[in-house]
């Protein structure tokens, strides 16, 4: 047979973004995918654009960092994009979050102090999971089809005008050597880490959180506890096997290192690492990330050079947490996911803050679509997601430094969860972030949390070099501390204004405790440890006996030991020397 190629003209795209759109999303990866599919559900007839520089469906497996969902991220994903169907029958459900603390050399993981977040009880309506991002954004490419966007695939936006007052913006995009330009109402950022409206708005501002990170999946997956022979220690869980469904931790100091499961086979491995105890050109290479292993993580390290064949990618970030001085505009452009920023993947955040932008975004857009005034809206939603922010920075920025402290570390993972069921999780599932007229009583309630937040990761800091016990031996699984079981639960609990008030006023009474009870543990530590008779200011706690009276830590109207320990039952599960954990010999 002749051969023919030459005679065939050469193959143009078949569909092209083309006219006018209501709102051009710039870029087609989690964020933008999900905006446009949430703009689709929630405002049928909008004209939604969203363009992706990829070429193909995204590679399972082998993809993007992202895979952890927590209770916000989860319940964006399966209620507000309905995309709960494709999670429960194709994607994993997730138990918690698991660390492990150091110990000795960390050849043996039975050793490590464990801890856990409550198991999710089987008919709790707010399930977490661990994502294939590669499957999920391909599902989500389908289903923004299947609702009337204009998705594409293999279009790079190549610049973007923006139009001023009345007029339109102006988005050109190109696919191989076509070029095409458009206008549209509103433009999206959910370009990512390219930063295309904040880098070209001089929108760029620093969190001052300087970590870097290195990842890979492993082919065929991974259950670390057939590292185990110990049945004692197997069956400190209910059932074996169901570690391996947590986002797990392997933490030490300067650094923490994923092990997360995926429900198309491999396991995501990563590290995120301070630069300060871990040089970026240690780990920035697969044979140095693997060499550092060795040193740090042995009992993983001899399982990857065991199945190195099995390695699938690697890819690395240096210094990845940046943020964004302004996120939404009257001039009609929001910056969505980590166009907007990012922290870090510690708890997993990512998802959440895709929420939140998405959710604000999606609000501003489909009101002033509808011929509504958002002024007043968008200058909340823009301070609202700076309240969202920039307390969070606080949980990471200088905190590396004590993440091979046991007991300090388990300290901060009960304070840092038990304030996130109890707040963040709490409004967010109730739909109340974009309804600041219901938020705002409750925003007044939790307004004293946020310095909080702030003074008890300073107080972790300054409890680490008193306390630098290398605790071992036990695990610590969130059963007896009936707080944070209860807060949890509720996330997914129906309440009115009313009970969200009350229940508001309740956790605040929680995390004040919670401080005050902290407090006593840390100070224990100090050469003349205060009367645990004496009223604590929680706002006040430290541990710089110098600053006590200025700062007000005595106060007639604070809380004794006594009293917090009446609001906290089972708290003593945290406390490391009274769970029997021993010392290395």
């Amino acid at each position: 047979m002749a051969d023919r190629s030459a005679s065939i003209p050469e193959m143009k795209a078949v569909r092209a973004p083309h006219g006018h759109y209501d709102v051009a999303i710039m870029g087609g990866g989690l964020a933008g995918l999900s905006l446009a599919l949430q703009l689709k559900r929630q405002r049928p007839e909008t004209k939604v654009l969203v363009c992706d520089k990829r070429a193909e469906p995204a590679p399972e497996a082998a993809f993007k960092v992202g895979e952890s969902t927590v209770e916000n991220g989860a319940y964006y994903y399966r209620e507000i994009l309905g995309m709960k169907d494709h999670l429960e029958s194709v994607q994993l459900r997730k138990l918690g979050l698991r660390f492990y603390m150091p110990a000795g050399d960390n050849s043996d993981l039975s050793r490590r102090v464990e801890f856990c977040t409550p198991a999710t009880p089987g008919d709790h309506p707010v399930w977490t999971h661990q994502i294939d991002r590669g499957r999920f954004e391909n599902e989500l490419f389908n289903r923004c089809l299947s609702h009337g966007a204009d998705a594409f695939r293999g279009w790079r936006v190549t610049d973007v005008e923006l139009g001023g007052g009345e007029e339109e913006h102006k988005v050109t995009v190109a696919h191989e050597d076509d070029t095409v330009t458009v206008s549209a109402h509103w433009v999206v950022d959910a370009t990512g880490r390219r930063n295309l409206l904040r880098n070209k708005l001089e929108l760029g501002t620093e969190t001052g959180h300087h970590i870097n990170a290195a990842w890979f999946r492993l082919g065929g997956g991974l259950d670390f506890e057939e590292w185990i022979k110990d049945d004692a220690w197997l069956n400190r869980e209910q059932h074996r096997g169901i570690r391996s469904f947590a986002t797990t931790h392997l933490v030490d100091q300067g650094y923490w290192l994923w092990l997360i499961r995926l429900a198309s086979g491999p396991i995501s491995i990563g590290l995120c690492a301070d630069p300060r105890y871990h040089p970026f050109d240690q780990i920035n290479t697969f044979d140095g990330l693997l060499s550092w292993m060795d040193e740090h993580e042995p009992q993983l390290a001899a399982e990857v050079r065991g199945r190195r064949e099995q390695v699938e990618d690697f890819l690395v970030i240096e210094d990845f947490s940046y943020a964004s001085s302004q996120i939404f505009s009257m001039d009609r452009w929001t910056l969505v996911g980590e166009a907007a920023g990012f922290i870090d993947a510690l708890y997993s955040p990512g998802s959440d803050f895709i929420a939140y932008t998405n959710s604000f975004s999606g609000d501003l857009i489909k009101r002033e679509l509808d011929g509504e005034d958002i002024e007043e809206r968008l200058d909340f939603f823009n301070f609202f997601f700076f309240q969202l922010f920039n307390p969070t920075i606080s949980l990471y920025k200088d905190q590396y430094q004590f993440f091979g402290n046991p007991q300090v570390m388990i300290a901060k993972q009960l304070y840092d969860n038990t304030a996130y069921f109890c707040t963040l999780a709490f409004l967010f599932v109730h739909d109340k972030m974009t309804q600041p007229e219901d938020l705002g009583d409750i925003v007044d309630l939790f307004e004293t949390l946020i310095p909080l937040l702030e003074r008890m990761q300073a107080l972790f800091r300054e409890w680490h070099p008193l306390e630098p016990r290398k605790w071992e031996g036990v695990s610590v699984l969130s059963n007896d501390f009936q707080p944070i079981v209860k807060s949890q639960y509720e996330i997914g609990q129906p309440f009115d204004q009313a009970e969200m008030i009350e229940h508001a006023r309740e956790k605040v009474k929680i995390l004040k405790s919670l401080a005050v009870w902290t407090f006593f543990l840390a100070a224990k530590n100090l050469p003349d440890p205060p009367d645990p008779g004496a009223r604590i200011n929680p706002l006040a706690v430290s541990l710089d006996p110098a600053k006590w009276e200025q700062e007000g830590l005595f106060a007639e109207d604070g809380m004794t030991l006594a009293d917090a320990l009446e609001l906290l039952p089972g708290v003593e599960e945290f406390d490391l020397q009274a769970r029997g954990a021993t010392l290395p010999a």
